[in-house]
């Protein structure tokens, strides 16, 4: 299956599905943080199934666009992109982008939206960045409405509950092998909801000098790190997600 990863750049959950056997990459404004198949601009540019093209040296020696290992073993080519000659091509102002005929579009798509001005945790200052928060909504409803047949979108408990609609799931990270806690909502379309995989205990929750009760591993992180490391997806349910959606 095809699956692109939008507003990722761990490579978590991409590399869970390329794991498992399928063509996954991941899309960010932010260069991926470990290798893997992954294209560093706005999603919009290949949300219809496009995928940016970039040869290798060793696969296109001549520089001419056309990989020259297309009859011999795909596992073997450093190309970022599709490996096969006879390829439909676009060209834009962000690059060269390709799509095999047969497969014309992103079988799933799983969407990880910035939370930053519509998670309820910043509810407090709403009235000062409404034209902030109505952009970000407005980005969630076009993915969405992207056209891919399977869709998830993945937030914390945010405004979209109550702006666009409530969500199809609420996940722990518990439920997948980790001592924590993190309510994620999935917005699903075609797409079941996860089963449990792993159930461990919930983990502890840590009272801060200020009396503020936050869970532990939440704690334990640097304050200057924490915005980042919460939006990461964990381990236990990327993987669920390849297992069950893939």
């Amino acid at each position: 299956m095809r699956v692109l990863v939008a507003c990722e750049f761990s490579g978590t959950v991409r590399d869970a599905f390329a794991k498992r056997g399928h063509q996954a990459m991941s899309c960010d404004l932010r260069a991926s943080e470990t290798p893997g198949l992954h294209y560093c601009g706005d999603v919009r540019d290949v949300l219809d199934g496009w995928m940016p093209v970039s040869f290798s040296r060793e696969c296109d020696p001549q520089g001419d666009g056309h990989c020259r290992i297309s009859d011999c073993d795909v596992s073997a080519c450093q190309c970022v992109g599709p490996t096969q000659d006879g390829i439909e091509y676009r060209e834009t102002e962000n690059g060269l982008f390709g799509r095999p005929e047969e497969t014309p579009s992103w079988d799933i798509l799983i969407a990880h939206p910035p939370c930053t001005h519509i998670a309820i945790s910043g509810a407090r200052w709403f009235a000062e960045k409404k034209v902030l928060q109505e952009e970000a909504l407005s980005f969630v409803q076009m993915l969405m409405d992207a056209p891919v047949k399977r869709i998830a979108i993945e937030n914390p408990v945010s405004i979209i509950n109550s702006r666009i609609r409530k969500p199809d799931q609420i996940i722990q990270p518990w439920w997948f092998g980790h001592e924590a806690r993190k309510s994620t909502c999935l917005w699903l379309k075609g797409l079941r909801k996860l089963r449990p995989t792993a159930v461990v205990d919930e983990g502890a929750i840590f009272t801060t000098s200020s009396g503020k009760k936050i869970p532990e591993w939440y704690s334990k992180i640097p304050r200057s790190q924490r915005s980042e490391v919460r939006s990461q997806t964990f381990q236990g349910v990327a993987d669920a997600m390849a297992l069950q959606w893939g």
